[in-house]
């Protein structure tokens, strides 16, 4: 699933700059997009503990699959004039929805299926999926980026996947009602105590995060176009970006099982966010590749770290709901990066972008820090 999501939501910034040469589109319009497409994510993780209670979890993957499809068929359909504009928006919305559900499903049928110890590795390579749906983009950098119908083939590709994943996913042997409890007792258990410091830290630092990686990968086609960068520069800095989120990813799976190194380990991914953020800021190609390694080493390895923060804090019965909680709040990050970023961006020049990403996750950085002195304490 995450493989669809990387595509429909990391190819967008690479395919950004003739979207928006296509539809006469402003930053502020174009980040408004995005930010509807994640509204679209938070309103399927608030959504999914409910339909627990009806789906079980391997059907309602299979769903929200199939809205991903529909959604991004709409997108690739999308007419060159004002009606374009809205189509697009009614396309990123129904593939938000889907992903934000599928997500939730995804993470139930996983965490059922294996024990608490491979927890870490199978969340590792769950979301290493965003990373080859990265690298894919940053393969085919010139077709998306130099001819009007990129943008279009690259919807329909989504669309095409999705309904290959809503077929294949998961496992016959899987299903079962099996995980269907676990998720619809997260909506009805006694609420987790969510008003302490160990989830307010935690909650704040996947909100910053939200904010800081969403302005940060919406525009950053954008701003390297700004600095004329050639397509070779451009697929280079979205490949580098893949391939080091994807080392940041599994680099957390021996970090997860060491108690002492774990405690630091979002603060660490949080920095590095904000490091190569403000490197990104520069205006050569070389900075906007090197500032993708380094966002790319926390880009995959902070949610992944916060889904196994989370689970350490609950039981199997309340971690549908923690889970869909803190992803919501990660939701109302990403609402506010592309649209305050876009607006940033229209105001001050695509330089303040990445630089308004590095303050975002510089936050998350201390919120982080809070965190880990926290559970010390406790």
């Amino acid at each position: 699933m995450l493989l669809n999501v990387g595509l429909a939501r990391f190819t967008y910034g690479v395919m950004l700059p003739s979207l928006r040469r296509d539809l006469g589109l402003d930053l502020f319009a174009s980040g408004s997009l995005n930010a509807i497409h994640l509204c679209g994510y938070l309103i399927g993780t608030l959504l999914a503990p409910s339909l627990g209670k009806h789906l079980p979890p391997w059907l309602m993957a299979r769903a929200a699959h199939l809205i991903v499809a529909v959604g991004a068929i709409a997108c690739a359909l999308a007419p060159a004039s004002a009606l374009g504009f809205f189509v697009l928006a009614a396309g990123r919305l129904a593939t938000g929805i889907g992903a934000g559900l599928a997500i939730v499903a995804t993470f139930v049928i996983v965490f059922e299926a294996v024990t608490a110890a491979r927890r870490p590795l199978v969340s590792a390579s769950v979301w290493s999926g965003l990373n080859v749906g990265i690298i894919g983009s940053g393969l085919c950098v010139v077709p998306l980026l130099e001819t009007a119908i990129g943008w279009r083939v690259a919807f329909g590709f989504s669309a095409l996947l999705a309904v290959i994943l809503a077929g294949a996913f998961p496992p016959a042997e899987y299903r079962s009602e099996r995980g269907a409890a676990a998720l619809a007792a997260g909506q009805v258990s006694q609420p987790e105590k969510m008003i302490s410091p160990r989830w307010l830290f935690l909650g704040g630092t996947y909100l910053c995060f939200g904010v800081g990686y969403v302005a940060y990968s919406t525009f950053a086609g954008v701003r390297l176009t700004a600095i004329n960068a050639t397509p070779f520069a451009v697929g280079t800095t979205w490949t580098v970006l893949g391939i080091t989120s994807m080392i940041g990813s599994f680099a957390t799976i021996p970090i997860l099982t060491s108690e002492r190194v774990k405690r630091v380990a979002l603060l660490v991914a949080m920095s590095f966010g904000a490091f190569g953020s403000f490197v990104a800021a520069g205006g050569s190609s070389l900075e906007a590749i090197l500032g993708a390694a380094f966002v790319g080493f926390g880009l995959a390895s902070v949610p992944t770290i916060v889904s196994a923060y989370a689970r350490d804090r609950t039981d199997a019965q309340t971690y549908p709901r923690v889970f869909s909680i803190v992803t919501a709040l990660l939701g109302i990050g990403q609402l506010i990066g592309p649209t305050v970023g876009g607006a940033a961006g229209d105001w001050l020049g695509s330089g303040a972008i990445p630089l308004f990403a590095a303050a975002a996750f510089g936050i998350g950085a201390l919120l982080a820090a809070s965190d880990a002195f926290a559970l010390r304490r406790g």
